[in-house]
């Protein structure tokens, strides 16, 4: 899922098979549909490279081999060209996701899972990452916008792997799984960017199990049961007799 970075190739079209052959200087003719995903990829390559505000137009039309005429035909406004850009991303992503998802059982499997793919993102492209980041906290605008919707329908995936585990009796049945979905993602856009400050390498798989087996275990060690208080007791009694009677004084007195 890596992101393109190189200018879109230009669309080959028989002559006449368009209404009648290009004039000679005029740009290929291509269809709506591949016309639109240039403009798509052009913008998806200047909006993680400059962010969404520093993004001009005429750079993506010029990077899709178009005028910025031809951009507004396919698209209202540039933020609408944004929202375009990222639902083409999350549509990609869920689509990658949802089978793996949906083929694990198992609760923290399928956690670790969802954790490291969500890991990989910044790893495919840090600057879509970015653009999520900066979109998400820019201000008032975001609730009900449709970065919002998009975020509710990806997060999904991990509401319905909590679900699943409760159901299946694999997490406590009182767990508030919407906190609990709000804690993981919070917790790994905080790793994910300080880990993306300070230069520090990151194994998605490898570190999706570290964080997942430190939610599911917790940080406190769980209290002991009186029958298990009494057995280590005698687990100790004994491994001390055991120490007594292969002392030196044991064996003098026998």
């Amino acid at each position: 899922m890596k992101t393109l970075v190189t200018k879109p190739a230009p669309v080959d079209v028989p002559a006449g098979a368009i209404g009648p052959g290009p004039r000679k200087g005029a740009r290929p003719v291509r269809r709506k549909a591949t016309r639109r995903a240039e403009i798509l990829r052009a913008a998806e390559v200047v909006f993680t490279g400059h962010g969404f505000e520093a993004a001009s137009v005429s750079e993506i039309a010029a990077l899709a081999d178009c005028v910025e005429g031809t951009i507004y035909t396919y698209f209202r406004s540039k933020r609408d060209l944004l929202d375009a850009v990222l639902a083409d991303f999350y549509d990609r992503l869920i689509t990658d996701i949802e089978p793996g998802a949906a083929a694990i059982e198992n609760t923290a499997d399928r956690l670790r899972f969802l954790v490291a793919r969500h890991l990989q993102i910044p790893v495919d492209s840090v600057g879509m990452a970015r653009l999520i980041r900066r979109q998400t906290w820019a201000g008032e605008g975001y609730q009900g916008s449709a970065l919002h919707r998009l975020n509710r329908r990806y997060t999904k995936l991990m509401v319905e792997a909590l679900e699943a585990g409760k159901r299946r009796g694999e997490l406590r049945a009182d767990l508030d799984v919407l906190v609990a979905r709000d804690m993981i993602f919070g917790g790994l856009e905080h790793w994910v960017w300080n880990a993306v400050h300070s230069g520090r390498r990151f194994d998605p798989p490898r570190d999706a199990a570290r964080l997942v087996d430190g939610w599911l275990g917790g940080w406190a060690n769980p209290v002991p049961s009186p029958l298990s208080a009494l057995e280590q007791r005698v687990t100790r009694l004994e491994g001390a007799l055991r120490a007594a009677r292969s002392s030196p004084l044991s064996k003098a007195g026998q």
